[in-house]
């Protein structure tokens, strides 16, 4: 018990200090770019959900060619370039299905992501020396079920740091639409900065921007549960249908049911809430069925996880709806 203890105290501590230590500020050479967290999709009904940001065109195309492994995260991971020349991230495991679904439904709803896409099997040459990408890269290089994210060379990568508690949104629907929206997919993982990022590109207008997004959707579409030490999951549709959503609406707040690591994501003002249940409501079954498709999910998980989806944002509209009676 007292080992138990220690660990859990030490783990608590370093939660803690990770949301409460300073973050990297944006380089001098950024700090004037201004901040982008979303921008408004358009009609939701012209929004593909199947491609997301990314096109046919852009999608990762073999041969693959080795460049090397990366040992950052929980999950295995490879660098690889293709046949374009462009080069990608692989990822494999649990997230692989999670987080492209997840990653087209926020980009869907006009939040910042990367491309990403999933590919079922394919080979990648000149792999050596893999230490855990070696469970899912076989010696002749042959994967299978794979997240491709694109490393784009017109959005770099800076140092900034920021959380959902600390950045420039403060106070905005855009930020309370992410919280829930966090919630929706179930989402757990997103302490601390090291699962949000900030890129810097140019932005429709030539200018510099900075890009602020959550980079890390992995920790998706399973069990919340309540904390480090619990029961979550990534990508099990039985523990998604069974996690809860809206707790309650009191003093002008909606209660999100969030149950991940970051304990302060769980209550936004009510004409916040509003505001993002008129956007997320325009997304219909057939659009949410092509993010699950893009994911490769199966015949049954394409059909719960749309159904389940389709029930929370019923949820929320009731919800808004009600309390404004």
């Amino acid at each position: 018990m007292k080992s138990f203890t220690l660990a859990f105290a030490t783990v608590a501590l370093s939660i803690g200090c990770a949301s409460s230590s300073s973050l990297k500020p944006a380089a001098p050479a950024d700090s004037a770019a201004p901040p982008v967290l979303w921008r408004d999709p358009g009609p939701m009904t012209s929004r593909d959900l199947f491609w997301g940001a990314g096109a046919p065109d852009r999608a990762p195309q073999g041969p693959f060619t080795f460049v090397e492994e990366d040992t950052t995260g929980t999950n295995p991971k490879i660098t690889v370039t293709d046949a374009r020349g462009s080069t990608w991230d692989m990822k494999f495991d649990e997230e692989v299905h999670a987080e492209v679904a997840a990653n087209r439904i926020v980009w869907a709803l006009g939040y910042i992501v990367e491309d990403q896409y999933f590919v079922p099997s394919g080979v990648v040459s000149g792999v050596r020396g893999l230490t855990r990408a070696a469970k899912f890269v076989g010696a002749d290089g042959a994967f299978q079920k794979a997240r491709f994210r694109w490393r784009n060379p017109a959005a770099v990568r800076t140092e900034e740091e920021w959380t959902l508690q600390r950045n420039p949104f403060a106070g905005s629907k855009e930020l309370s639409g992410l919280y829930i929206l966090m919630t929706m997919v179930n989402n757990w993982d997103i302490e601390g900065p090291r699962n949000n990022r900030v890129l810097r590109a140019k932005g429709p207008d030539g200018r510099a921007e900075r890009l602020f997004l959550v980079s890390d959707l992995g920790a998706t579409f399973g069990r919340m549960g309540g904390g480090p030490f619990s029961d979550h999951s990534k990508w099990v549709l039985d523990h998604f249908k069974q996690e809860p959503f809206i707790e309650k609406i009191d003093g002008g707040m909606v209660h999100l049911a969030h149950d991940g690591f970051d304990p302060d994501l769980d209550r936004v003002p009510l004409d916040h809430a509003r505001w993002f249940a008129g956007l997320v409501s325009q997304l219909t079954p057939a659009q949410l069925r092509r993010a699950f498709e893009a994911a490769g999910a199966a015949p049954a998980e394409i059909d719960g996880y749309t159904a389940k989806l389709g029930e929370k944002i019923e949820q929320l509209k009731v919800a808004v709806r009600s309390s404004s009676q």
